[in-house]
């Protein structure tokens, strides 16, 4: 059986040691905080820019709302003048569903190895890193930002729509449910979501079961956690959650353990919920 353990992770992630360290021998790093623009405003790595990957989420995952998602976040980026020779790491207070999602919207866009930073501001602190003001750029992703036309460099692959769901069977992908068990069984739905339950033929992997103590546990720590759930990493694995947040802790999380074949169903439970006609299962029917 192999170790996967011992496998080295995909170059994704960054602990602060290995930051601090590279950062005081002058290496040039783009430092993306992905928080509230109050907290980066309050204290933030030195030089850090600002970014709000969070709030925006598409209306409808077609392919056409797909690539406005993507357009979305490169005009957000363009604001920030970040030049395409320096790698940049994202990073929130701890590692939750900010960073991971800022490196999957960086993936998406065709930037080149896009790092987190494991254990978050949190860990930089700890290992002697020092907090300044935030100063300097700021962006949103957002629907009001202008559309670009994609290009080659874009990994659409990273997205699927609702239609690639709704193929899952035939095609045999894996779907992949990252929100909390008591919204896959159905006991639990957010205000917003107009039907309880979960995506048939999902498999439940909880976001928070792939993080630990405010970063990523180990590869063969978080490939066990996903062998148990089902999940097959020759398969095409698909993952949601309400809104697509928490689905990028899972994505980068599955990265790290081996799994290539992934994708975020950007519409996400919000989105199936709200289409009457798309098919649900509960624990209670």
């Amino acid at each position: 059986m192999t170790d996967y353990s011992a496998l080295p992770l995909p170059r994704i992630l960054i602990s602060a040691e290995e930051l601090l360290g590279r950062h005081n021998h002058g290496e040039q790093f783009a430092l993306i905080d992905v928080r509230e623009i109050t907290q980066w405003q309050a204290g933030t790595l030195p030089g850090a820019l600002h970014l709000n990957v969070y709030d925006y989420f598409i209306p409808d995952s077609t392919q056409a709302g797909v690539n406005s998602l993507f357009n979305a976040f490169r005009s957000a980026w363009q604001e920030l003048a970040i030049s395409d020779s320096v790698t940049p790491v994202f990073f929130e207070q701890q590692v939750g569903m900010r960073s991971p999602r800022g490196a999957w919207f960086a993936l998406c866009g065709g930037i080149c190895q896009p790092l987190v930073l494991d254990g978050g501001l949190d860990a930089w602190q700890r290992a002697g890193g020092d907090l300044i003001p935030g100063t300097g750029n700021s962006a949103v992703i957002s629907a009001d930002n202008p559309d670009y036309r994609t290009d080659a460099s874009m990994n659409i692959a990273l997205a699927a729509t609702r239609a690639e769901v709704l193929a899952a069977q035939a095609t045999g992908a894996e779907i992949v449910d990252a929100r909390r068990p008591s919204e896959f069984t159905g006991e639990f739905a957010h205000e917003c979501c107009q039907r309880a339950g979960r995506i048939p033929g999902a498999k439940l992997l909880f976001w928070e079961d792939v993080v630990h103590n405010g970063g990523f546990p180990d590869a063969g720590e978080i490939r066990h956690r996903a062998e148990k759930a089902g999940l097959r990493p020759d398969r095409r694995n698909i993952i949601y959650c309400h809104r697509g947040a928490r689905a990028a802790t899972v994505f980068i999380a599955l990265q790290l353990a081996g799994y290539r074949q992934l994708a975020i169903y950007v519409g996400s439970w919000h989105e199936w919920a709200g289409h009457p006609e798309l098919p649900l299962l509960t624990d209670f029917n």
